[in-house]
């Protein structure tokens, strides 16, 4: 009898044991579950935190791009812009919670002359999670831009001050951004045009508009003589003198001072010279070029000044000063200049008749100064 009851009791604590061990094996599942069920959530809320944290963070990235075109647009195009290309300072848009901050540099002169913008976007949604900031550099360097309709208007212009001495005829209308200086006005003889200028005008209407003219797409010309199209060529010289009578065609591009002392004839061609032109006494440039196709001749970013002979027909065009001490006499043509000093009288001589075609010819490799982008980075 004791023996039965030993072997009841041993399987009363078996099955004993049994129920513990399920309470405990439930109890372990539900433990990992609950554990399982915190980790889900606690993941999901980090995921949403970070969903959260990248949506607004792309927000201020478009922000800071919105902010650098801005910025472009309005160095190059706004009419609000009193300072033009020259503007530099900070820039603001959007709203009190989404906005841009653009930093605008002065111009680094180089050359290539450079300015950097830094635009700073911004997302403060007043949360620790609803926030951004990104940060962009870039880079501009200043170029030329096509503008349709921007022609070479008038038979002689400068940008600067315009002035005349001695025995002067001029056939088509002239304009200076400054003033007009005559120092004799009876020998001073104006065609089939009019005389206007920004300020003072010895011969014609002041106090006039400003006038925008055609630039010179520089790189657009050198990378054409380095191609040697139409007999083109790429002169690497700190001087070139050209001193052996020759015709030339196509773009001759000289990264330097140009002197001329001989007879050059220039057949449907220019010289571009990255500095000064000078056409020394004993020197003859015959222009000859078809002023609808091949309207520039002879283009200098610094001075050219003429102490023997050019004449023809084609442009000629300097970021410097534009000096005659010798004989101009441009049948169909024009004079743009920075600032012009025009002799005439005796053995110096100076006539120029306007090419009327012009006025609807829209020049390759011409247009207006901009601001073009070179470079972009984000900043961290």
């Amino acid at each position: 009898m004791k023996k039965k009851d030993i072997k009841n009791k041993e399987i009363l604590i078996i099955f004993s044991n049994q129920k513990g061990m399920a309470l405990l094996t439930t109890l372990i599942f539900v433990f990992i579950l609950v554990t399982f069920a915190a980790a889900l959530l606690t993941m999901t809320s980090n995921d949403s935190k970070l969903s959260t944290l990248q949506k607004e963070s792309t927000r201020a990235f478009y922000l800071a791009e919105t902010g650098i075109e801005k910025a472009i647009w309005y160095l190059n195009s706004s009419e609000e812009n009193t300072d033009g290309l020259n503007f530099y300072g900070t820039l603001h848009g959007g709203t009190i919670t989404e906005f841009y901050d653009v930093e605008v540099s002065e111009i680094d002169p180089g050359p290539p002359e450079i300015k950097t913008l830094i635009s700073t976007g911004k997302v403060e949604g007043g949360g620790e999670y609803n926030k951004g900031t990104r940060k962009i550099e870039v880079k501009l360097k200043k170029g030329i831009s096509p503008s349709l309709g921007l022609s070479y208007v008038y038979g002689i212009f400068t940008n600067g001050d315009m002035t005349f001495h001695g025995d002067i005829n001029i056939s088509g209308n002239i304009h200076s951004n400054e003033n007009i200086n005559v120092s004799s006005t009876e020998v001073f003889d104006l065609e089939n045009g009019t005389a206007t200028a920004n300020g003072i005008n010895d011969v014609g209407d002041g106090n006039q508009p400003v006038q925008q003219f055609p630039e010179i797409d520089w790189e657009y010309f050198q990378g054409l003589a380095e191609e040697g199209i139409n007999g083109g060529h790429y002169y690497d010289e700190e001087t070139y003198i050209f001193n052996v009578p020759e015709t030339l065609t196509g773009i001759h591009y000289i990264d330097g001072n140009v002197v001329i002392s001989t007879d050059i004839t220039l057949t449907n061609a220019a010289i571009f010279a990255n500095g000064t032109i000078t056409v020394l006494g004993n020197g003859d440039v015959t222009l000859g070029n078809d002023i609808e196709d091949h309207p520039l001749a002879l283009i200098a970013k610094g001075d050219i000044t003429i102490g023997g002979k050019v004449h023809g027909e084609g442009i000629i065009q300097t970021e410097g000063s534009f000096t005659n001490n010798g004989s101009v006499e441009i049948n169909e043509g024009a004079i743009y200049a920075e600032l012009g000093t025009f002799n005439g009288g005796g053995a110096v001589q100076f006539n120029v008749y306007y090419a009327t075609e012009l006025v609807d010819i829209t020049v390759p490799g011409t247009g207006i100064p901009v601001w073009k982008k070179i470079s972009w980075q984000e900043v961290y």
